[in-house]
């Protein structure tokens, strides 16, 4: 019998980067088709500052308005707080809609100091301060926590990387009450080899938590990076239907998400069942490559 693995598709990384703002209209609607797709988790929007980042204040009204078949999870990312009280809000206001709820708020925490004052204005101390509010609130209104650990394989900034920290991280995540850690290579820089060897180190150091890798990575090292997680273990990948995202706050030089539908064929190689088809992506591959075309590349601050 194959195997079985996860997969989150993360829509909201294109749309909270590219240049230009996409409709609402835009958003809801491609969302429904990789619902209907059958695509069952799905990153979808930021509860950030409208000021920062403009481009996701409709994420209560997206949320709104997506359709909620059974076994639908979806994340919303928030860096702060008040974000996590916005999530909490919108799944008050619509919970009376059957099936219709965030169940969980993903946070990005860098392994480097630069990068979390870049992504969230907030120094590692004040980060760590704010995800324990934030994990107590998500606690209260049973709302799971994924925790993104970026930067976990190195950052462009030429400051040291100690693979130790990421493994420390990740267990503090864990005693905060975190179900989900995400390793990120948040500006793909990892080797092959580090993907494996990092994620079997931290998965050791975290046994009963959800771990996770999201990847970004150019179509020549997409292969090499995701055999080398497969083969550390992992069965949970980020990835997004055109390779689309990436992270304007990181540095210039933007490296896209893993592309769902190279993804697919690769974890079939590997005898890994997985819960759709490239072939059942058609429609929302052609929809992700129009809406890059006319809105233009970009990337989202977070993972």
């Amino acid at each position: 019998m194959a195997e079985t693995i996860t997969l989150t598709e993360c829509p909201r990384d294109a749309f909270q980067g590219f240049a230009k703002f996409i409709p609402t209209d835009r958003k809801i609607a491609y969302i429904n088709r990789l619902i209907a797709a059958g695509v069952r988790r799905i990153d979808f929007g930021s509860f950030v500052s409208p000021k920062a980042v403009p481009q996701m204040a409709d994420t209560a009204t997206v949320f709104e308005n997506l359709k909620s078949p059974p076994g639908l999870y979806l994340i919303a990312i928030v860096a702060n707080l008040r974000g996590a009280e916005g999530l909490v809000a919108a799944n008050h206001k619509f919970g009376h809609v059957r099936n219709r709820r965030i169940h969980a708020a993903g946070f990005p925490m860098s392994v480097n100091e630069t990068f979390q004052q870049r992504n969230t204005n907030r120094s590692l101390d004040e980060a760590w301060q704010e995800l324990a509010e934030i994990a107590a609130l998500c606690r209260r209104e049973k709302v799971e926590l994924v925790v993104y650990l970026s930067m976990a394989f190195g950052n462009p900034y030429r400051e040291p990387h100690d693979p130790g920290r990421v493994v420390e991280f990740a267990q503090r995540a864990r005693d905060l009450g975190a179900v989900t850690v995400q390793l990120a290579d948040t500006v793909g820089v990892a080797t092959a080899a580090q993907v494996g060897m990092t994620f079997a180190t931290v998965q050791a150091a975290v046994p009963g938590v959800q771990l996770g890798v999201h990847l970004h990575a150019s179509p020549n090292t997409l292969r090499e990076k995701v055999n080398s997680a497969l083969k550390a273990g992992c069965r949970l990948f980020d990835s997004a239907i055109g390779g689309i995202g990436g992270c304007p706050f990181a540095e210039d030089e933007l490296v896209g998400n893993l592309d769902t539908i190279q993804l697919l064929p690769l974890l079939k190689e590997a005898g890994i069942e997985t819960p759709y088809s490239a072939d059942g992506l058609l429609d929302c591959a052609a929809e992700a490559q129009e809406l890059q075309r006319k809105f233009g590349a970009g990337g989202a601050p977070a993972a």
